[in-house]
């Protein structure tokens, strides 16, 4: 059984390191997504740098798969609130260390919206309630997905000592915001020296900078 858990857990990583941005910039734009923006393949950069419409499907589709990845693939296992977790922190690194691109992916938020969604639904949709009004007021895809993890680990913390939910979800809810915040540090100091890129900004086809 030990065997079959650790072979689900690394079907997980190589499922969540499917690198969903480049290969639909490639198959709709003949671009690599690396040699533009931030030089990153998650949504974000693909909002920013080719549309809407690509980096809407880059995020459904990383959402849906790792959905589907930590909620169905734990069933599998003996204890399913554990392996939930364990699949889920899986898949969600797997998209941002991918293997598929030498280990250099997203920075797992589409990916982690699809894992919350199947561990903690009503958290996952009171991050979404704080992140699409603060992108849509403040322009910045970085300081709507800090402020996402903020609030979901908030509400995790909140249902954990009032509804006596696991504490399963609670662990997951610290491990995000970590892999979240580490994963958003540039983007922070970018912030701070007001040069983070917004959506909209004009730019969209700037070449990746190399302190990016």
């Amino acid at each position: 059984m030990i065997l079959i858990e650790v072979g689900l857990l690394l079907l997980a990583f190589l499922i969540g390191g499917i690198p969903t941005g480049y290969i639909i910039v490639k198959l709709f734009r003949k671009r690599d997504i690396r040699e533009y923006g931030s030089g990153n393949i998650g949504f974000s950069n693909v909002l920013r740098t080719e549309g809407i419409v690509l980096g809407a499907c880059v995020l459904i589709i990383d959402a849906g798969k790792a959905f589907a990845t930590s909620y169905f693939l734990s069933l599998h296992c003996s204890n399913i609130e554990l392996f939930r977790v364990l699949t889920g922190v899986a898949v969600i690194l797997g998209n941002i260390f991918t293997p598929f691109l030498r280990f250099r992916g997203g920075k797992g938020v589409g990916s982690a919206l699809g894992v919350a969604l199947a561990i903690n639904p009503a958290g996952a949709l009171f991050s979404l309630c704080g992140f699409i009004p603060v992108v849509v007021f403040t322009r910045y895809m970085s300081v709507g997905s800090l402020t996402a993890v903020t609030i979901y680990t908030i509400s995790s913390i909140v249902m954990y000592k009032l509804a006596h939910q696991s504490v399963y979800r609670l662990v997951f809810a610290a491990i995000l915001f970590f892999l979240v915040v580490v994963r958003h540090v540039s983007n922070i100091k970018r912030l701070i020296l007001g040069e983070e890129n917004k959506i909209g900004s004009g730019k969209k086809w700037w070449r990746k900078a190399s302190t990016q």
